[in-house]
């Protein structure tokens, strides 16, 4: 399995939150990346996902998708 991790950092202050930007097909590979480490994985939030993003949406808003969001949806699948 080829995984790439673009890019990882510790978020905040106190080294207890990590933003980690991966490549991968996989389903559920953060779990997996973090479980061979012996880290506890206690939430996990995707932002970004098939050129969607969640940006300036307050937590449980939601938004419609646009054509073009769904005509690239529809190319990947």
């Amino acid at each position: 399995i080829f995984i790439k991790v673009k890019d990882i950092a510790y978020l905040g202050t106190g080294k207890n939150q990590i933003g980690i930007e991966i490549h991968s097909q996989v389903n559920r590979i953060t779990e997996k990346i973090f479980e061979g480490l012996n880290y506890n994985i206690k939430k996990q939030d995707r932002v970004y996902f098939a050129g969607l993003t969640k940006k300036n949406l307050s937590r449980s808003e939601f938004r419609y998708l646009t054509e073009e969001e769904i005509k690239l949806l529809k190319m990947l699948g």
